[in-house]
């Protein structure tokens, strides 16, 4: 191990090292350059403005020019004319030059850019860098270039660059000698610890580390002796402990708890406290010190009894509600020894389950008496009529309307259970579109405008203008709006339904209001509204033609949208429905 902890070190070391030269390198390397373009635009502006300046002057010379704020920079100043033509130059000799109009700087400079390029000079046989900038002043349209040798800058690279290895070198040799005295000192408590942990592994568990440290190693040899002492003290408790986790193998949302045979609790979860409304710590007691509940106590006595599975239903009145319990023990037995441990006891909420048994018997009751009443009529008015009245013309035309009324009841009925169970049995709507609302609203107020006309009400529209397209089932949706009207229309003898469709304030939802002039709604009716058959008149609903399942279709549909309904009434005054659904 020591050997690898100091190789990982000098490995480390190694790669920093190299890290730090290359990018130190190329920093420092660009931070110079950037200098030095950043120092030479400066100095070439000052000069081209000096030029502009004494170029005026009647007895100017720009080749002294050159030479003397060349001399004053430290750079070659270059001048030429729009055809190339070197008219001064600081270091040479302009007669001597040849044209420099397509040199890279000079060409772009005398298009009217600025521009800078490293290459080799070949007047003066060496790399430079130049900078060159377009002249434009009275009198003289041409460039201007400065220059210097890139052997200057490369010379400050290389001693910056010298510096930073030199500090590198002394770092890491010191690097080295401290991670050497550092490896030796932090492997030796593991060595203690890893002779020691062999002969614990071999089964002899007196024996102890002695490390005097205070850091990580310390407190994980201090560790290691309390594990050590633990594992020597708890042996022999394993096997019952792996019998007693194998009662938490529950879900959780069952209410669980496993007891010995004295009806001591051994464990329980948290469902099983609050099904049972106990508010105390309960492990180690007995079971009927916590809860005097009379039938738990008799099936967990069966069950250890008759050592077999038992299983009961009970009703407990928690928080106010009365909730269905199921509940089951089991035997807890060793599967090697079939040893008999406890009881492990299963707690079940029931009572959502117990409610839907409910509404199904329900729902198959009503649905027969629903069926049961026009069948009756029908039969009973087929019977007069085989028994003779068939022979009175008006009696057997009344008779015959009678049964086709009834007949189209048991349709109406039949086809809203139907459509009923299929958005029941739907998570998504099928056949979905982008719907205009207000294109739906106008075709139900055709429809049921007649029926409006028929009782001398009043149908208003009232739809937002720019209200957006929703998606869903147009049917489906044409349905809701179907059905609420038609409701209201019904159960309102005198005034107006208003149909109201508009954008919410946070633009998240399209909310529908149905709202009429009716008889209105007791508020002890509210809360049943839109059960299946639910009917506050049953007399005037099956006058005027109801099922009793038309607004629970409509609920079905909204829910379906993700949508919510609720509804508001005054008795005797009016009724509004209020439909909120999402845009999604």
């Amino acid at each position: 191990m020591r050997k690898k902890l100091l190789t990982t070190y000098i490995l480390i070391i190694a790669v920093t090292v190299i890290v730090t030269v290359i990018f130190s390198w190329t920093k420092v390397n660009r931070h110079l350059y950037d200098q030095v373009e950043e120092t030479s635009e400066l100095k070439i502006k000052l000069v081209e403005q000096i030029f502009e300046f004494e170029f005026k002057e009647p007895d100017f010379d720009i080749q002294d020019f050159a030479v003397e704020y060349g001399g004053k920079t430290d750079l070659r100043i270059t001048i030429i004319d729009m055809e190339g033509v070197v008219l001064a130059d600081s270091w040479s000799e302009p007669a001597t030059m040849e044209n420099h109009k397509y040199r890279a700087e000079f060409k772009e400079a005398l298009k009217g850019n600025a521009e800078k390029s490293i290459r080799f000079s070949s007047t003066l046989g060496k790399y430079y860098f130049y900078f060159a900038i377009p002249i434009n002043t009275e009198g003289f349209d041409g460039a201007m270039r400065i220059s210097l040798p890139v052997e200057s800058i490369e010379s400050l690279v290389l001693d910056m660059i010298s510096s930073i290895l030199i500090g590198l070198i002394i770092g890491v040799v010191l690097s080295f000698g401290i991670a050497y005295t550092f490896t030796r000192r932090f492997v030796k408590p593991i060595d203690e610890l890893t002779a020691t942990a062999k002969l614990i592994s071999s089964g002899d568990y007196d024996h102890k580390v002695y490390i005097d440290n205070n850091d990580q190693i310390g407190e994980l040899a201090d560790a290691f002796n309390t594990m050590t002492f633990t594992m020597r003290k708890n042996l022999w408790n394993i096997e019952a402990k792996n019998a007693e986790l194998q009662a938490i193998l529950v879900s959780m949302d069952t209410g669980l708890a496993a007891i010995d045979e004295n009806y001591k609790i051994i464990l329980c979860n948290d469902p099983f406290m609050d099904l049972l409304q106990i508010n105390e710590e309960v492990v180690g007691k007995l079971f009927f010190e916590v809860t005097r509940n009379p039938h738990v106590f008799t099936v967990i006595e069966k069950s250890i009894d008759d050592d077999e599975y038992v299983e009961e239903e009970m009703s407990v009145t928690n928080k106010g509600e009365i909730k269905s319990l199921k509940i089951s023990a089991m035997p807890i037995k060793d599967k090697k020894k079939q040893e008999r441990h406890g009881v492990l006891i299963a707690i079940e909420d029931v009572t959502k389950l117990r409610k839907l048994e409910t509404i199904r018997r329900d729902f198959v009751s009503n649905v027969t008496h629903e069926l049961k009443t026009p069948l009756t009529s029908i039969k009973g008015f087929v019977g007069a009529l085989k028994e003779g009245a068939s022979k009175d013309p008006e009696v057997t035309k009344r008779f015959l309307d009678i049964i086709d009324i009834e007949s189209d009841r048991l349709t109406m009925l039949i086809e809203d259970i139907l459509s009923l169970s299929e958005i029941e049995s739907m998570r998504m709507d099928k056949n979905t579109g982008m719907v205009r609302i207000a294109g739906v609203v106008v075709e139900v107020r055709d429809l049921l405008l007649s029926q409006a006309i028929d009782k001398d009400i009043e149908l208003i529209i009232d739809v937002q203008e720019d209200l957006p397209e929703f998606k869903c089932n147009r049917d489906r949706i044409k349905q809701l709006f179907i059905n609420l009207v038609d409701n209201s229309i019904k159960y309102t003898d005198e005034g107006s339904v208003r149909i109201k469709c508009y954008l919410s304030r946070d633009k998240e939802f399209i909310v529908i209001k149905v709202s009429d002039t009716g008889i209105g709604i007791e508020e002890e009716h509210l809360p049943r509204l839109f059960e299946r058959f639910y009917r506050i008149d049953k007399g005037r609903s099956r006058k005027i033609g109801g099922t009793g399942l038309g607004l629970s279709i409509v609920k079905h549909i909204v829910e379906l949208y993700q949508g919510t309904i609720d509804v508001k009434s005054v008795y005797g005054e009016s009724t509004t429905f209020k439909i909120r659904l999402p845009l999604r």
